[in-house]
């Protein structure tokens, strides 16, 4: 192999690491830091990782095959019309599937708007990652000397765009389940609109493309990522008023201590006292402490629910059986 082919052939394979690199390594941090800024109930794990990658993986290869069959196939559309119309409603309504299924198979892990946010975002980042990778290989192989501007603009500027369109429909399946009104089943459709208009107003202003049009584009994006950013933390400061609430009855009734449900509704105390269960386990004296304030936060967020919607027999099953293992752990619990 000559010289330069051989030279030309490292190049690309640079230009391929970078992109896979740069364009996955973001949103992993990103999906790390919304879920780890959901302090009071973790979403499962398992769950986690299969939203980020239904967006990474089906989610992209139904979207890219649907925008195929519509452009190449049925209609010869405009670029515009592509950008605009096609893509938002087709990605949207592909990540939306996501969280059907899972509010279909795990409709009991939506204790809040929170919730919502949570697993839209995680969709929306696995989306994001598999589009970046795929954007940053083409351009990188036809204009090396502008990857790094692609990879500032899509993985940092607006690299937040995709998990703020797919939270609104999350908080729209949140909504749902946290509401017995006839007119709850169309809120996770308003959820999914307001995702497809966000989503076709940023391609309108990107299409354009003029330094105007990119201003108007970026401040309309991060007013709404802010906008989500208020609701989250709004939902983290009324949850903590719910478990404050709902743990008073548990303390009246002996099941746990006052200082138990203190310190289940502060994160400093209960992260003092998981350290001290940490220095406990050393000694050999381990007691599950987190798992204790994990069930008391659930506890307290079912009665809630309970409160919203009385007529749930499930749920108040739910909340007895909470309640059981909350007793049993809690004289443990010292």
């Amino acid at each position: 192999m000559p010289f330069v082919a051989y030279k030309a052939k490292i190049a690309n394979m640079q230009i391929v690491l970078i992109s896979i690199v740069m364009g996955i390594l973001p949103m992993l941090i990103y999906s790390v830091i919304v879920w780890w800024l959901d302090r009071w109930e973790k979403e499962p794990l398992p769950l986690v990782a299969a939203m980020f990658l239904w967006g990474f993986i089906p989610s992209a290869c139904f979207a890219i095959t649907s925008q195929v069959l519509l452009v190449d196939v049925l209609f010869s559309f405009s670029s515009l019309i592509q950008s605009v119309a096609i893509a938002p409603l087709t990605e949207e309504f592909i990540k939306g599937l996501a969280l059907l299924l899972l509010f279909a198979l795990f409709y009991r892990e939506f204790d809040s708007i929170l919730d919502g946010i949570v697993y839209g975002s995680l969709i929306g980042f696995g989306f994001a990652a598999i589009e970046n990778v795929l954007y940053f290989i083409g351009f990188g192989l036809d204009e090396p000397s502008q990857l790094p501007v692609l990879i500032f603009l899509r993985a940092f500027v607006f690299g937040l765009n995709h998990a703020f369109y797919t939270s609104l429909t999350g908080m729209g399946f949140a909504l749902l389940r946290l509401n017995n009104k006839p007119y709850r089943w169309f809120l996770p459709i308003l959820g999914l609109m307001g995702a497809i208009f966000t989503h076709a107003l940023h391609n309108l202003f990107a299409e354009i493309g003029d330094p105007i049009s990119i201003l108007f584009a970026f401040s309309a994006d991060w007013i709404g990522i802010l906008g989500v950013f208020c609701l989250f933390f709004i939902s983290l400061w009324r949850e903590r008023t719910w478990i404050q609430r709902h743990l008073v009855e548990e303390v009246e009734n002996g099941i746990i201590t006052a200082h138990q449900a203190t310190t289940a509704a502060s994160l400093g105390m209960r992260l003092a006292d998981a350290l001290w269960g940490w220095l406990s386990a050393l000694n050999g004296n381990y007691a599950p402490r987190q798992h204790f304030y994990h069930l008391c936060t659930e506890l307290a967020y079912k009665k809630h629910q309970l409160m919203r919607l009385s007529t749930d027999t499930k749920l108040e099953l739910k909340v007895q059986n909470l309640r059981e293992q909350v007793r049993n752990l809690s004289s443990v619990i010292q």
